[in-house]
């Protein structure tokens, strides 16, 4: 949908870190996400669409490649103009109103000039279905455009100019999640609130659905305008030795409104000003239309490539620069235990804000004024060895207990990535290849945000909206630096040409950063390292039965991890922290392969064991910046495994190609199986969420696929995803303590057909 981020061999991306894994497009890293939201780092709504090829690089990519990373790499390589007159136009429609439209044309100008044009738009409704009556019917929708363009030059015989332009359009109502149950357990915040609102909905008779969620927001969006162009020269200066540069820009927009939680929460229902509880984030103001996030990304790699001493020796050396800035100051609104006046919720002056605390209210009534006793909770609020930063300046201005808040934080981050590398393969006899690599890295990033909080005053019995008691603005300049040299070492050993056995020993690194949302001191966090050990083998077989078989085991030892933190600051405002708080191991084995069991049978099975575990995990303690000394929600613990790593994955599929004429063309039926095993996606220890372990779950697919139909020009298929119509869950984020608790959703039984015209 808006976007996919890759996790590889148990390496994940925690919100406001950099990638862990690099997604590339044409050898160029995707443009950033600006710290502020998921979107960005990865492939984008458009880009898997006419590739060449994509290929997945597992473990630490800390030599060549452009960013470094711990996790991997992920390579799009789209498809090139050629010297043919080409192309093709796909029309797709399915369940959920599916419609998308694919076109391509390749056109050869001149016999040194290729171009190549292409068109991506798809539209969907959504697989959620919003039962509050208010905003859109559903969630989860699909609705971009993507253009693309390439040109091909070559200005002399050994002198190639290759660009591409790409941009992207992306609306549609979000994803949010959805409340699955309460914490009956007294003392929470909120179990009671969310007690009242579920058995409102099932006595209303709605909410009951898998895919049911209630957002009564009437005009949510999730929006990314994107686009980039790429420039890449490539000078053939002689037989052994290759000048490449590639020169990058691109900006990229995001806008998210929605409401963070699915949830209808009143004030006691006894009272007639009943008014709900906002929980609402990323508004864009309707004067400034502020983004969630508006960057841009420059980048310039220089490449020099080579052979020497007779061929032996394939080498390349390069330097690497990339920054990316603010365009616009960009951030987020958000309002948290407040019933608000939805009329001024996008106003840019915080002065206009009118909200109701009425959390607060309900816990004491008559808390409307100063008194003793609120100066004393707000003591306790603020404990001895709260940072100043934070309570500077309001102090004294606070006469009451709050928790009923606002906050809006304009501001951007500024990431600036320098590097030096080189990697050389060296054959040391006909059969054995030693690689060394070796890169140095200097990483620099720089934050600023003005965040203005608002505070409101609460009535329970009267309701209404009042304006803020207090309003104040904390301005924070995070900064981060960090420097590392990785490596990588290898051996190839290759007895005859159809068996490969390696092995290698990387270094891997993930720079330090700032994180705009987070509290002084831990608003910045310092780099991850990773040592990698892997151990494996390509076989061919031939003969009656030909297959392949692909196997690696790998060992990774990881130290001072960037792991999120959530809490509720002492505003009352849910944010999260970074931390370098814990080293794992993680090792595991992986095979993958394919074997001809008829000549017209094919079976593919691809196989992961992953095992995680947390060895030493040292979260600072951070009662001092948050509200009430509510505990952080972790998401893992000492002897846990890593978050999302499934221990067992497994995909098979089994196609079989229909023995007809070949005049009628090629038809290829193919069933997919696919397991995952349970995953943690918050600490059950820690969080003691009976949902912090999500369940194992199984998907079927189906595809039939019709090649040239009757020899023509058309291309048709038919396919089915998750067949058995799977109920599962993604992501739960471990709110218990709080008093509920709320899930992603997986997508249920998707169908339709594709039909293809080639010329």
């Amino acid at each position: 949908q808006d976007g996919t981020i890759f996790q590889i061999r148990g390496m994940t991306q925690e919100l406001r870190t950099t990638s862990s894994v690099g997604v590339y497009f044409a050898e160029v890293v995707a443009p950033r996400g600006g710290n502020t939201s998921s979107s960005g780092d990865g492939a984008g709504p458009g880009d898997l669409f006419d590739l060449e090829n994509v290929q997945v690089l597992k473990g630490p990519q800390g030599t060549l490649f452009g960013r470094n990373t711990t996790g991997g790499a992920v390579i799009l390589t789209p498809a090139k103009p050629t010297d043919e007159l080409e192309g093709f136009a796909e029309v797709s429609t399915g369940n959920y109103d599916m419609q998308r439209m694919q076109g391509v044309i390749n056109i050869p100008v001149s016999d040194s000039i290729r171009l190549r044009f292409g068109v991506d738009d798809q539209r969907r409704d959504g697989h959620l279905d919003n039962v509050s009556g208010v905003g859109p019917e559903d969630f989860g929708d699909i609705n971009y455009t993507a253009f693309r363009a390439s040109a091909v030059i070559d200005i002399t015989e050994n002198l190639e100019n290759y660009t591409i332009f790409k941009m992207v359009d992306s609306s549609n109502n979000g994803t949010p999640g959805t409340v699955i149950a309460c914490n009956p357990a007294p003392g929470t915040l909120a179990g009671a609130y969310c007690a009242e609102d579920l058995a409102r909905r099932k006595a209303a008779g709605v909410g009951d659905g898998f895919y049911d969620i209630w957002n009564n927001m009437t005009d949510p969006r999730s929006e990314i305008d994107t686009w980039q162009g790429i420039n890449t020269t490539t000078w053939e200066a002689s037989d052994n030795l290759t000048v490449k540069n590639i020169l990058a820009y691109g900006e990229f927009e995001n806008s998210n409104r929605g409401r963070i939680y699915g949830t209808n929460w009143l004030k006691k229902p006894a009272f007639p000003s009943a008014q709900p509880l906002e929980f609402i984030f990323a508004i864009t103001n309707d004067t400034d239309e502020r983004k969630t996030t508006d960057s841009n990304t420059f980048v310039e790699e220089f490449q020099l490539q080579g052979t020497a001493l007779d061929d032996r020796l394939n080498w390349q050396t390069g330097v690497y620069y990339e920054k990316t800035e603010p365009t616009n100051d960009y951030g987020s609104q958000t309002y948290a235990f407040a019933a608000c006046d939805a009329a001024h919720a996008r106003d840019p002056n915080p002065q206009n804000w009118r909200c109701n605390d009425s959390v607060m209210a309900s816990f004491n009534p008559f808390m409307l004024s100063g008194s003793q006793a609120s100066v004393d909770a707000l003591t306790r609020l603020f404990p001895p060895g709260t940072p100043p930063q934070v309570i500077a300046g309001t102090s004294a201005a606070l006469s009451r207990l709050y928790l009923g808040s606002s906050s809006t934080a304009p501001g951007g981050v500024e990431y600036e990535n320098k590097a030096v590398f080189a990697q050389g393969s060296y054959d040391l006899t006909d059969q054995l290849v030693m690689t060394l690599g070796l890169r140095y890295t200097d990483d620099e990033t720089k934050g600023h945000v003005a965040e203005t909080i608002a505070l409101f005053p609460g009535n329970l019995i009267t309701g209404g909206y009042f304006p803020p008691d207090q309003v104040f603005t904390l301005n924070r300049t995070p900064e981060a630096s960090s420097d590392e040299y990785t490596w990588v070492a290898g051996l190839d050993y290759k007895p005859n040409d159809n068996t490969l056995f390696y092995g290698k020993y990387a270094r891997g690194y993930r720079q330090g950063s700032v994180n705009l949302a987070g509290t002084p001191p831990y608003d910045t966090h310092d780099p991850e390292q990773v040592d990698t050990y892997e151990l494996g083998s390509k076989m061919t077989f031939d003969g009656s039965m030909p297959a392949t078989l692909n196997v690696a085991v790998f060992y990774n030892d990881f130290q001072d991890q960037q792991l999120q933190l959530g809490y509720r600051n002492v505003y009352g405002i849910g944010t999260t922290a970074v931390v370098n708080a814990g080293s794992s191991t993680i090792w595991g084995v992986e095979a993958e392969g394919n074997i001809l069991l008829t000549e017209n049978t094919t079976l593919s099975v691809g196989y992961a064991y992953l095992d995680t575990e947390v060895d030493k995990l040292d979260y600072p303690d951070i009662t001092s910046i948050t509200a009430g000394n509510s505990p952080p929600t972790p998401a893992t613990a000492e002897g846990e495994p890593l978050g999302l790593t499934p221990e067992n994955k497994l995909v098979t599929t089994l196609s079989y190609r229909l023995p007809v004429d070949e005049a009628m063309g090629e038809i290829v039926a193919a069933v997919s199986y696919i397991y995952t095993d349970e995953q943690q996606s918050v600490s059950p220890s820690l969080t003691k969420s009976p949902y912090a372990i999500l369940p194992d779950y199984d998907l079927v697919n189906l595809n039939l696929n019709w090649a040239a139909v009757a020899g023509s020009a058309v291309d048709m298929s038919m396919f089915v995803t998750n067949v058995a119509d799977e109920e599962y869950l993604t992501y739960v984020t471990g709110n218990w303590g709080t008093g509920f608790e709320l899930a992603q959703v997986g997508t249920p039984r998707m169908y339709g057909m594709r039909v293809k015209y080639n010329f």
